[in-house]
């Protein structure tokens, strides 16, 4: 048996070292987790800052002057309004303390008042003579006897009544029920607040109960069970309820003035009771929730902010509440913070102007430059007549304005030198492109066999001499270079019916050609050779069937027009080694270089063919011309 027990104790020892472990190693990992999270974040805030230095970098210098005068200011804003927002705070806890002290004055004088109703509650339970009426009304009275009692009674209660100012009115019942009044009858209780007022001094049994009703009461009603002392049987004889004037006691309370004045609030919970007038509409949208026994706190009411100060006693367990608007109390607090931030906004404004006006005298000549240089790099050199020496000054700033516009006048003059020569050179280029794609001695040759095939009713060989005729006579004829699509596309149909009859099954061509690229302007002879690139490297060596894809569509201001085949592709680098001469090319080897080198010549650099290479799938050669629909 002992070793038995001691077993247990090894093996919960060795399970609690067991636990300790795992949750060790769990701790660690969550504390590594915690390091890289940490390091994530630095690092990530790291590449933030970088990207914020790049761009203060890399910014204007008037931008680099507003942006650090802009810091400056802050920084300086938020250290003083930090400084105030701690003194206000400190002037928040006197005010606090100030209101406090007033609101704890003003219910210890409300309570005194209620208490001394309580005193003269327990004085009529208690008058003999009043003892004396509800015990004979208990027996079998009428007539004369009845209303001897009933005057008896009221002429006690109307001296009750006036002992304490606040009573409105005393309302006392004997046990079956019957009603007597002493005091003001112009505003009378409402029946239902009689009926719970009786019930609730049937539960209380002899004590005195305040009984508040939910709303924004003028009186509050204080009431209690009348018990027989005599032979202290303690036999329930009547019911006593006195009304007092609430707003009448809080009316006459010392008035405050000033900041810390406010309207009181009576709660029990989250119940109210008591309310001024005036503070209806507030009331009605306030929460009255407490963590404690007093505090203060500042509440946005239907978008008007209120300083609040609370405090619970113990009479009732009742809170009262100051509510004062926060615009009336920290009126001067809060004219000072806008003054505050008003000053620092028209010194940010002076110093910015100023720091602009000086800085204006250094960037205004540099910006002029920057612009004219960007001019200068897009090739228009007629931008110098626009820098004007004159209004710069003898600084280092002035020295590079003048230096820079003596450059761009000299760089014109060789540009005007040597223009003409350059347009002559380029005519001839473009006119020796085009000479080496004219076949001009065969098209009276292919009339013949035309006429011959025709003879012979050879209507497939007519077809196809017919077509090559329309391909050579478009060759031959140099009064159009520009032509539109439309004619592009007849005769690219003239090439693809010679194709057709040669490949029959094996070729499948699509074109997709939109109604508003069919009039824009186009080199002549530009897509056959395209086509004919793709006949050679895609349909020719494939056994089986062949797809070409002709499309064209509008890219903002290019009209691109995309040639795609389903062939082995063709690789960059070795049209790159074409166009250099290292490699000699499969046919005549004029074709993409020629169109290329057109395209270039006649609209500029950034326009020309983009060959795209589908990895093994097929080639995408796509023409790039500006979007123009007249020559």
């Amino acid at each position: 048996m002992p070793m038995t027990l001691q077993l247990q104790q090894l093996l919960l020892h060795f399970c609690l070292l067991r636990v300790i472990e795992k949750e060790s190693k769990q701790q660690a990992v969550n504390d590594l987790k915690s390091i890289d999270q940490l390091r994530s974040f630095i690092i990530y805030m790291k590449k933030i800052w970088s990207y914020i230095s790049t761009i203060y970098k890399n910014s204007k210098l008037n931008v680099k002057l507003f942006i650090t005068i802009t810091l400056i200011m802050v920084i300086t804003l938020v250290f003083v309004l930090a400084g105030l927002q701690y003194a206000f705070s400190l002037y928040d806890e006197q005010i606090y303390a100030k209101s406090s002290q007033v609101l704890m004055m003003s219910s210890n004088s409300i309570e005194e008042e209620l208490k001394r109703v309580e005193e003269v509650s327990f004085n009529i339970a208690m008058d003999p003579q009043i003892q004396k009426n509800l015990l004979e009304l208990q027996g079998d009275v009428n007539g004369y006897d009845f209303y001897r009692i009933e005057q008896d009674i009221e002429e006690e209660l109307a001296s009750y009544v006036g002992s304490e100012r606040y009573i409105q009115s005393i309302y006392l019942y004997d046990a079956g029920g019957r009603e007597f009044l002493a005091g003001s009858s112009s505003n009378p209780i409402r029946e239902i607040d009689k009926y719970l007022a009786l019930n609730e001094a049937v539960k209380y049994e002899g004590k005195n109960h305040w009984m508040e009703r939910d709303g924004y009461n003028q009186y509050l009603s204080s009431v209690r069970l009348i018990r027989s002392y005599k032979n202290l049987n303690f036999e329930n004889i009547g019911k006593l309820l006195i009304r007092v004037d609430l707003d009448q006691i809080i009316s006459s309370l010392p008035k405050t003035r000033g900041e810390i004045a406010g309207n009181i609030v009576m709660t029990k919970g989250e119940q109210v009771f008591y309310s001024e007038k005036e503070q209806m509409n507030v009331v009605s949208n306030f929460p009255f929730r407490t963590k404690k026994e007093q505090g203060y706190h500042i509440e946005n009411i239907k978008g008007e902010r209120y300083f609040v100060n609370y405090i619970t006693t113990d009479f009732e367990n009742w809170t009262y509440w100051s509510i004062i608007p926060f615009n009336l109390m920290f009126s001067k607090v809060t004219a000072a913070k806008y003054s505050l931030v008003l000053v620092f906004m028209l010194m940010f404004v002076i110093l910015i102007s100023l720091g602009f006006k000086f800085l204006r005298r250094i960037t205004n000549p540099i910006e002029d430059l920057v612009t004219t240089m960007q001019d200068v790099q897009r090739g228009n050199f007629n931008v110098a007549g626009s820098l004007n020496p004159s209004l710069v000054y003898e600084d280092e700033v002035g020295i590079l304005y003048r230096n820079f516009k003596t450059m761009i006048e000299r760089i014109d003059e060789l540009i005007k030198e040597n223009y003409s020569k350059q347009l002559l050179i380029k005519e001839t280029e473009f006119k020796a492109l085009q000479a080496q794609i004219n076949p001009h001695f065969l098209y009276n040759t292919l009339e013949s066999v035309n006429w011959l095939a025709k003879s012979n009713k050879q209507k497939q060989i007519s077809s196809m001499v017919e077509a090559l005729g329309h391909l050579l006579r478009n060759s031959i004829n140099f009064n159009e270079d520009i032509i539109t699509l439309e004619k592009e596309l007849e005769i690219v149909n003239s090439y693809l019916t010679i194709q057709k009859y040669r490949f029959e099954d094996r070729l499948e061509f699509q074109m997709d050609i939109p109604s508003n690229v069919i009039q824009c302007k186009i080199p002549k002879l530009t897509l056959q050779p395209l086509l004919e690139n793709s006949f050679i490297h895609a349909v020719e060596p494939s056994l089986g069937s062949s797809v070409i894809k002709l499309t064209a569509y509008q890219e903002e201001d290019h009209l691109c027009i995309r040639i795609e085949d389903d062939g082995p592709g063709i690789d960059p680098l070795i049209i790159q080694k074409v166009k250099e001469g290292k490699v000699k090319p499969k046919g005549t080897g004029i074709g993409l270089n020629n169109i290329d080198e057109r395209i270039r010549l006649g609209f500029g650099e950034q326009y020309g063919l983009k060959v795209e290479n589908l990895s093994g799938k097929g080639t995408v050669i796509t023409v790039v011309l500006p979007f123009e629909t007249r020559c």
